[in-house]
């Protein structure tokens, strides 16, 4: 689970620990242990719960820490058997003329670039073991505007393209695919980007997400490979999706 020290991220990881996953916790640093925001606490937060959780500090832009962190989730557990794409960038409600170069860069390294490097990085062991399931945490910025800003349209436009071609290319070596899009998530980077704003009146909570990608694994993702999933869509067409008020 790359991307797991906050927000969607640390909810997706120890959603996945109380069914009983062993989660790799990944995310740029391991810093302070009394910070609530850093990946020591997602990990210390599933152990404390019984669980069974390993923190790796890894840059998903940077091959050499991406290759490192893969195989040593390797050597630790001997397999590979879900990927979990996570790791993003918002920059907030920015006009093109206000992206500059070296930002969209960051952008589409981060979003993109970085879930390229993972998806490289643990293939060979999923194909060693014969089976595997990657999950892009996609958004519906990949197909409307008015949302957020191009860089990360394009980012997540781009991450779709992956999952639809990865699905096709990785068939017949028992490999799913799958971009699942969470709706607009109550996560405190939400609440930066919309300062002033009560995010919680009209955003969903981080929970939801989690729900779904918990139950899209514990369902068959072979019917979904190739798909992008809203997640509000699947738990609804599993009976799963909470009513409104």
């Amino acid at each position: 689970m790359t991307g797991a020290s906050r927000g969607l991220g640390r909810v997706m990881a120890l959603n996945l620990a109380r069914q009983g996953a062993v989660v790799a916790a990944v995310a740029r640093a391991v810093s302070v242990e009394a910070d609530e925001n850093d990946l020591a606490a997602t990990v210390r937060q599933i152990q404390a719960a019984g669980g069974r959780a390993l923190a790796i500090a890894a840059d998903v832009r940077d091959e050499a820490q991406v290759q490192a962190m893969a195989e040593q989730v390797v050597k630790q557990y001997g397999c590979v058997d879900v990927l979990v794409n996570n790791a993003g960038l918002m920059i907030g409600d920015k006009a093109f003329a206000d992206i500059s170069p070296a930002l969209w860069s960051r952008v589409l390294d981060t979003n993109l670039r970085g879930a390229y490097l993972c998806c490289r990085a643990v293939l060979p062991a999923m194909r060693q073991q014969g089976h595997g399931v990657i999950v892009n945490i996609t958004s519906g910025a990949a197909v409307r505007t008015g949302f957020l800003n191009i860089a990360y349209g394009v980012s997540k436009a781009g991450l779709d393209r992956l999952t639809f071609g990865l699905a096709d290319e990785l068939r017949d070596a028992g490999i799913a695919c799958i971009s699942l899009s969470p709706p607009v998530s109550a996560t405190d980077s939400v609440r930066r980007m919309y300062a002033g704003r009560d995010v919680d009146a009209w955003a969903q909570p981080p929970e939801l997400t989690a729900q779904a990608l918990s139950a899209l694994l514990d369902d068959d993702p072979w019917q979904y490979t190739g798909q992008v999933l809203s997640v509000r869509e699947y738990l609804r067409s599993k009976g799963l999706m909470p009513p409104v008020g």
